[in-house]
């Protein structure tokens, strides 16, 4: 079943206020509607669903928003004049948001796929006389 606009406009109100009155009478509901019956708005299915589904959206937009971000960040990171371990915690940050962590990250003998990704990690640590421990 299709929404009408007022419908539509009260679960868009409702997802950045959370206020049912407020909503409904930012749809264009009569304050009367609004005060004694925007709570049956809310459990109709249809605008259940609506409003289901534009969390959905609103939260799946600001994950890849934030994610976008982060990944800036840390790319900033590895990139500037940040000490040798914020820098490698930013770049196994940057592997593991892509998912090659364990495809990538060897034991440092060279023998694994990706083990060189490894050493470069150790030669970084052992430049400032660091363990070559994780």
């Amino acid at each position: 079943m299709a929404l009408t606009p007022m419908q539509e406009k009260f679960c868009i109100s409702y997802i950045a206020s959370r206020d049912v009155k407020a909503a409904a009478k930012e749809a264009g509901y009569s304050d009367k509607y609004a005060s004694k019956k925007a709570y049956l708005l809310l459990k109709s299915d249809p605008i259940k669903g609506r409003i289901l589904e534009l969390e959905q959206d609103f939260f799946s937009n600001r994950f890849a928003t934030l994610a976008i971000a982060s990944i800036g960040v840390l790319e900033e990171i590895i990139l500037e004049n940040y000490d040798d371990r914020t820098r490698l915690a930013a770049i196994k940050e940057v592997f593991k948001f892509y998912g090659l962590e364990n495809k990538l990250l060897g034991d440092g003998s060279g023998e694994e796929e990706g083990g060189i990704v490894n050493i470069v990690f150790n030669e970084v640590k052992s430049r400032k006389g660091e363990s070559n421990e994780q």
